[in-house]
């Protein structure tokens, strides 16, 4: 069932609040820029168990005025000795991204159709930021196989609105993942949407429900290791990076997949948030595998929409997420320009637009479960996604690997339309060690 069946006017810009005029209105402003420029300064990357701030009481968006550095350091759990250099340095980070969100959350314009609140990346610096990017695809991309042409072709009726969690158990479909502060988001999508793609599937799922009494290495929820795709996948044309928290594809993550013969369970080995070595003897046991990937027609909507729908189960998607960090709620839009595509996501369903309502695509993120909505985010689904295009004149900084193009053409709100993968012909072996 997960096997693919066989066989305007120009894009409007949105408008932006107008200008605000005192200086903490400006001091917002400029971070707002600074953020779009990529200008804050650089640090050490840092760990946060978002756990611990998913159990906050408080709202992520409104009441913020008494909202302190020290009340953030405690319930985000930061390291920062009070009075030490960093914390200064974080503080003041932490100050301009608060007026930037109070004032972005009081604009009330109708551009602004999502809104900014609390998470544990108020500190963070550019650097670190970029850090969590690490998509790093292709500027030629893969191309496209035949059964993924098919979708192209069939001009199928969609649903006006669809989610792979209709009526379906969510033990997989549910879990969001925390990539930490390494640049595996790439594994973390090919990881998220295999899961998906193995909780639709009854045979795969009756099958490890059948061997969980009997074999205490099937858990009773059947994640799969994360780790060992960021320690084992190869990415030998340096994609951008040098693979692992380096960054890489959701592509190569299935190449590797394929020639492991499949992923073992998280229970076999946990996400340690670094490269690692690549433990080859933990693949001797129960693996998830796949006979194959299917690589969408780029800067498509319709394919992608069918091949959600079709195989029931998630896709992983390539976005610009530069000015995702301070989300929290609503539908996030963006420009009509150019994109730099450099975050990896798990697309779990959509709403077609209709008359004055948005339509928006329903993303998993994998930076944890307190960011944006319980870790998703809804970004807008444009009435002309096919046109709503700009080029990516930053390859080499997310999308290119060695001898690639320096430019990318991409579509569709955040670029969301360009890199589009899911996997098909799921199997579970169990390897004797």
């Amino acid at each position: 069932r997960l096997k693919p069946n066989t066989p305007s006017p120009p894009v409007p810009r949105l408008h932006c609040p107008q200008p605000p005029q005192g200086p903490r209105e400006m001091a917002a402003l400029s971070l707002l820029l600074a953020l779009a420029a990529g200008a804050l300064p650089s640090a050490t990357a840092l760990r946060v168990d978002t756990d611990v701030a998913g159990s906050l009481a408080r709202s992520k968006t409104e009441n913020l005025d008494s909202y302190s550095f020290a009340h953030f350091v405690k319930d985000f759990q930061k390291p920062y000795a009070e009075g030490s250099e960093e914390w200064a340095m974080r503080e003041a980070i932490f100050r301009m991204n608060m007026e930037a969100i109070q004032w972005a959350n009081g604009a009330n314009h109708p551009a602004m159709t999502y809104k900014m609140g609390l998470s544990k990346f108020l500190d963070f610096t550019d650097a670190e930021k970029k850090s969590l990017l690490g998509y790093k695809g292709r500027g030629s991309r893969v191309k496209e196989s035949d059964a993924a042409t098919a979708f192209d072709r069939g001009g199928k009726a969609l649903p006006f609105t669809f989610s792979v969690t209709q009526g379906k158990r969510a033990k997989l479909l549910g879990n969001v993942m925390d990539q930490g502060n390494c640049g595996s988001c790439w594994a973390a999508a090919a990881v998220a949407t295999l899961e998906g793609q193995m909780e639709v599937n009854d045979t795969i799922m009756e099958e490890i429900e059948r061997l969980m009494p009997y074999d205490q290495k099937v858990p009773s929820v059947p994640t799969l290791s994360l780790q060992g795709v960021v320690s084992c996948t190869a990415n030998k044309r340096h994609c951008g990076g040098t693979g692992g928290c380096g960054g890489a594809t959701v592509e190569l993550a299935y190449d590797m997949l394929k020639e492991y013969g499949g992923l073992p369970f998280a229970a076999e080995w946990s996400y340690s948030g670094s490269t690692g070595e690549c433990r080859r003897d933990v693949f001797k046991s129960h693996r998830i595998g796949i006979t194959g990937y299917s690589v969408l027609p780029s800067n498509k909507l319709h394919p992608l929409q069918e091949a959600l729908v079709s195989s029931g189960g998630p896709v992983a998607v390539s976005v610009d997420a530069t000015n995702w960090f301070l989300y929290s709620e609503g539908v996030y839009s963006d420009f009509s320009g150019d994109f730099t595509v450099n975050h990896a996501v798990t697309l779990m369903g959509y709403r077609m637009p209709e008359g004055l309502a948005r339509g928006f695509y329903d993303i998993k993120n994998s930076w944890g479960s307190y960011w944006g909505e319980s870790g998703h985010i809804r970004i807008e689904m444009k009435a002309d996604e096919d046109r709503h295009c700009g080029t990516d004149r930053k390859t080499h900084d997310g999308l290119a690997c060695d001898g690639d193009p320096d430019t990318a053409w991409v579509c569709g709100t955040c670029g969301v339309l360009y890199d589009s993968v899911f996997p098909y012909g799921l199997t579970i072996e169990k390897v004797s060690r």
